[in-house]
């Protein structure tokens, strides 16, 4: 797993040239209008982390919901779907692409997505990903990548303007021994996820919550200044940097409602 950390990081320069040229080549079909519908609404952000299983999802029915990575992983569990998917990373390109290929789901994935082995169809979204914390207010040019893939989801969601912002399954709490930011196997049943088999027995990248922390307080900034209220709902979630809020509450005021 170290030769193969290492091949990923010293590739990122030539991956990165070959990502903006098939940018180049595809931008133009990305078809935008499939968003129209999702313009001006709650959002909902949902996470991967083992909360998830503790969620009742029917309390953001009115929100447009955006999954991410393996979020299919819970679709045995919950009549749930999400509206968007996001997937930036390389190894879960390859390890969910059955998925991702037989979805109708509208998809966010980068450039490197087609060469391993997504299929450009009409709900694959292929975006201009950069490695800087800076929050893109037009994703059609450009987009962070983030150190999290709940940071572009933050920036697509800006994009769909949302009436509000809510936030579930991040639970910004992960087991793990070594560094931050490397690519290693996972022995065993995943308990960083809402399911087992999430990454048992593959390849994952250990998390660096210390920098997604700054890159949410970013997304947190630009929300602030836009008037758009972005609240936690993770049940358990020990991420700081947004409001927190109580799912129970949520859910025993909208059956008043």
């Amino acid at each position: 797993m170290k030769l193969f950390d290492k091949l990923v990081k010293k590739s990122k320069p030539i991956r990165d040239i070959v990502d903006k040229v098939i940018f180049s080549f595809l931008k133009k079909r990305n078809q935008w209008s499939l968003l129209d519908n999702m313009l001006n609404k709650p959002v909902l952000i949902v996470g991967n982390g083992p909360s998830l299983n503790q969620t009742d999802f029917e309390a953001f029915s009115d929100h447009i919901s955006i999954g991410m990575n393996k979020i299919n992983l819970i679709y045995d569990k919950t009549a749930w779907r999400p509206d968007i998917i996001v997937c930036v990373n390389g190894s879960v390109l390859w390890q969910n692409k059955e998925f991702f290929n037989t979805t109708d789901t509208i998809l966010f994935v980068p450039p490197r997505a087609i060469y391993l082995g997504i299929k450009k169809r009409k709900n694959v979204f292929v975006l201009n990903f950069h490695s800087k914390d800076d929050f893109s207010d037009d994703i059609k040019k450009t987009i962070a990548n983030g150190v999290t893939v709940s940071y572009p989801c933050l920036q697509i969601a800006n994009y769909l303007n949302p009436q509000k912002v809510s936030i579930v399954g991040i639970d910004h709490s992960y087991k793990f021994e070594g560094k931050n930011q490397t690519y290693k196997k996972f022995e065993g049943e995943d308990m960083n996820h809402f399911s087992k088999d999430y990454f048992k027995n593959q390849i994952w990248g250990t998390p660096n919550l210390e920098h997604s922390e700054v890159q949410y307080e970013i997304a947190k900034q630009t929300f602030d200044e836009k008037g758009i209220e972005i609240i936690d709902y993770t049940v358990g979630g020990k991420l700081e940097v947004f409001v927190k809020r109580n799912l129970n509450e949520r859910i025993a005021n909208r059956q008043i409602i």
